[in-house]
């Protein structure tokens, strides 16, 4: 029990050091605060996305002050507390619907001395038809594997990760998958990519899946008086999987 209670002890030291003196402190002023704002939208819909705002001070130090509030075209963005392991918490903004207005999304914040002023904003993602990938839902491995793509408007970024089968002879009836750290390139709205079968299998792993992911990701306008490393960005993706089974 007293061991429990000094590791308690460290952890809540640790943590108040990461934590800026803003949180209890007064914040008379936008400059004292760095923003990180990300939007998730969903690519076939341009409703009920999902917003996540991060405050630190100027030290890069979490600023955890619920009477500093957010919004966005108009909505609040809610001060959120999540407790996690070992008695600690992650605090943030979040919104699980947010809906642009407009095309747009406008942020706003209110600081605990009333001031209002304008956070960020940035357009909304362009939607994009699924039915312009082309591909098979089944792989043959001993065959290249070929997805091609058009008119995918917006989309900057192609993330393929590989599931692999582990090979364990002294255990043959047992199954063990590993996830590869995903492969990602730069793309056009229309083009095609090729995966070798000769990237399938090496000495110790066979493909199991691939995992594609069409990634678009574009960054917005931050207020001018802002801590230096605001940012805003939105992103959204098509993702299609292809069974090796």
């Amino acid at each position: 029990m007293k061991k429990l209670f000094t590791i308690c002890c460290i952890l809540t030291v640790l943590l108040s050091c990461n934590e800026s003196k803003l949180s209890k402190g007064p914040v008379g002023s936008l400059s004292l605060l760095r923003a990180e704002i990300s939007i998730t939208q969903r690519l076939y819909s341009k409703i009920e996305n999902q917003v996540v705002v991060m405050l630190y001070d100027e030290d890069g130090r979490k600023v955890k002050n619920d009477s500093i509030k957010i919004y966005v075209n108009g909505d609040e963005v809610k001060y959120t507390v999540r407790q996690e392991l070992y008695y600690t918490t992650s605090t943030y903004y979040l919104k699980d619907s947010a809906n642009p207005r407009n095309d747009q999304f406008n942020f706003e914040i209110v600081l605990p001395n009333g001031q209002r002023s304008f956070l960020a904003e940035v357009g909304a993602l362009d939607l994009v038809n699924g039915q312009n990938i082309s591909y098979t839902e089944k792989g043959n491995l001993n065959k290249d594997y070929e997805i091609t793509w058009k008119e995918l408007t917006g989309v900057n970024y192609l993330s393929m990760e590989r599931s692999m089968k582990v090979k364990k002879q002294e255990e043959p009836n047992i199954t063990t998958v590993e996830e590869w750290a995903p492969d990602t390139i730069s793309i056009h709205p229309t083009g095609r990519y090729v995966v070798s079968k000769s990237t399938y299998e090496d000495s110790t792993h066979l493909l199991n899946i691939l995992s594609f992911k069409f990634i678009v990701q574009k960054n917005g306008k931050v207020s001018e008086e802002l801590a230096k490393g605001s940012w805003i960005s939105i992103m959204g993706n098509v993702e299609r999987s292809v069974s090796f089974e």
